[in-house]
């Protein structure tokens, strides 16, 4: 009892304080949580004791991680694009993946490291933006849009490797792909269906949205999410896969979410996705100092930065200079939640151990504080004004 009272105490003090020291330090607050939780954690104080409420409000913590990724995706705005930016927005991440899973195989790594490598998440890459005051400008949108695309991507491949790690290619696999392609027509009708209804009843579902005490809207929002992501395990798929899917559909159907969004981010990343962070690093295992491992990070994080600047290049087309093209790049090797994701579904898989875990951990720390870095200082203050 004493030993959970302490584990209660030692994390709802770091999620108030870690901020404050994220600010100073000027990393990432996930970062600052992570690092706050291996120091706590199994690698070197030890003061936390495994428990089933600390697992359970991680994993929520989690998923609602994944639904809020989800309502960053607004289709309708992707779908007035031209097609030529489509068509930029589309292969830039496509390429980042291709490039990445090329690069590991040459340096002989884990399928699933080389996926690692490629991700892309859009996590702090709104946070810098947001600081910036670039979220509004065209060079901000076309980050962010892409960062989207290659979440989705990202999220894709994660969900086609855990497949195939499970069925191989034989029949079982295509029976998976067959379950997966049914879930996303059913969230395909699901959404058709309450985009209808909404349309044909709009004050009913306007109240929803509003303020009122039953909180009717976040209890909508959370129930798809649950629905979604159960449904998600029955057929073999990872729940935040179902997850993110309710985030996308619940943006889709009801567009003026500001609301709902503004109260879940509040608990979510106020207390539920901080409880996540710190899970991860009093989880974390630090592996055994060495050469070796040094070697292996720096090669890790170059191969990281390299498979992101080389395909944002493309962003040229879209009227992007050379400088600003390459700033992006570094702003996109930072997918610390969507590396942090492959490493747990690795374990989880038995597909790497656990001192392969603990480098994708340290890569995702090691980037997530680099590539903000370096984005700042590659970019510039002076761009801001041209890009309003």
């Amino acid at each position: 009892m004493e030993g959970s009272l302490l584990s209660i105490i030692l994390i709802s003090v770091g999620i108030l304080f870690i901020p404050f020291f994220s600010k100073l330090l000027r990393i990432p607050v996930s970062v600052g949580e992570i690092l706050y939780g291996i120091v706590i954690g199994k690698s070197c104080l030890n003061l936390i004791e495994p428990s089933q409420w600390l697992g359970f409000l991680s994993s929520f913590g989690f998923l609602l991680l994944m639904f809020i990724a989800g309502l960053e995706v607004k289709i309708r705005e992707i779908a007035q694009l031209s097609w030529k930016t489509k068509l930029v927005y589309g292969t830039t991440p496509l390429l980042i993946l291709l490039l990445a899973l090329y690069l590991g195989s040459r340096f002989a790594f884990h399928p699933l490291v080389s996926i690692a490598l490629g991700v892309v998440s859009v996590g702090i890459v709104v946070a810098v933006l947001r600081e910036r005051e670039l979220l509004s400008t065209k060079y901000g949108k076309t980050v962010f849009l892409v960062g989207i695309v290659g979440e989705v991507f990202s999220i894709a491949a994660l969900t086609l490797f855990t497949l195939y790690t499970e069925f191989g290619f034989g029949l079982s696999f295509w029976l998976g792909i067959g379950k997966l392609l049914a879930y996303l027509l059913v969230a395909r009708i699901l959404l058709v269906f309450l985009k209808s209804f909404v349309w044909w009843y709009p004050n009913r579902f306007k109240f929803f949205f509003e303020k009122n005490p039953a909180e009717i809207g976040v209890r909508i929002s959370l129930a798809v999410m649950f629905v979604l992501s159960v449904a998600a395990s029955l057929i073999n798929v990872e729940p935040i896969i179902g997850a993110f899917l309710a985030g996308v559909i619940f943006a889709t159907v009801f567009e003026d979410t500001e609301n709902i969004e503004e109260k879940l981010s509040g608990i979510s990343f106020g207390f539920l996705i901080p409880i996540f962070f710190i899970t991860v690093g009093i989880n974390f295992e630090m592996p055994h100092i060495s050469l070796h491992l040094f070697q292996m990070l720096l090669i890790m994080v170059v191969l990281s930065f390299i498979s992101k600047i080389v395909p944002s290049l493309l962003l040229r087309l879209e009227g992007l200079g050379f400088k600003e093209s390459v700033a992006a790049g570094f702003l996109l090797s930072a997918p610390l939640t969507l590396v942090i994701v492959t490493a747990e579904l690795g374990i989880k898989m038995g597909v790497i151990d656990h001192h392969t875990e603990s480098s994708l951990i340290l890569l995702a720390i090691v980037t997530g504080i680099l590539a903000p870095t370096l984005f700042n200082a590659i970019y510039g203050r002076g761009n801001e004004s041209s890009n309003t």
